[in-house]
């Protein structure tokens, strides 16, 4: 899975969260009906174990987050005072927010660019202050 393959790029946590999320909108852009599907009648309301299927994807990915946010706390690069799941939750709103405006907008701007810009804009607020 791309996930894995981006893990595997590097080993800094926040160069970890910019793999992830890129391989993220990498894999919506191979996949243009993907952000349309999950908010489709079939997904939520007519196939539960599809609809759980989606849910877990999210949650692994979620997970991944995490995981690297905490690593980025604990060698001092991120912010302690906010909580990593909290973190997570913003970052993949992100991506599901720019997957739902690319599509909305008939894809007339750079998914991956604009996903990868709002990133670095988020883990700057993110970012341990410096002495």
């Amino acid at each position: 899975m791309k996930w894995e393959q981006a893990l595997n790029e590097t080993d800094d946590p926040i160069d970890r969260v910019k793999a992830l999320m890129g391989a993220q909108l990498g894999q919506i852009v191979a996949t243009p009906a993907l952000p349309m599907l999950l908010f489709s009648r079939e997904l939520n309301v007519g196939n539960e174990d599809l609809r759980a299927a989606f849910r877990g994807l999210l949650m692994k990915f979620q997970a991944l987050i995490v995981a690297e946010l905490a690593r980025g706390q604990d060698a001092g690069s991120l912010r302690r005072e906010v909580v990593p799941e909290d973190a997570a939750v913003l970052l993949t709103s992100l991506v599901q927010g720019m997957a739902i405006r690319w599509s909305l907008g008939a894809r007339n701007f750079s998914l991956i660019g604009e996903g990868k810009r709002l990133l670095d804009v988020q883990l700057r607020l993110l970012a341990a202050k410096e002495d």
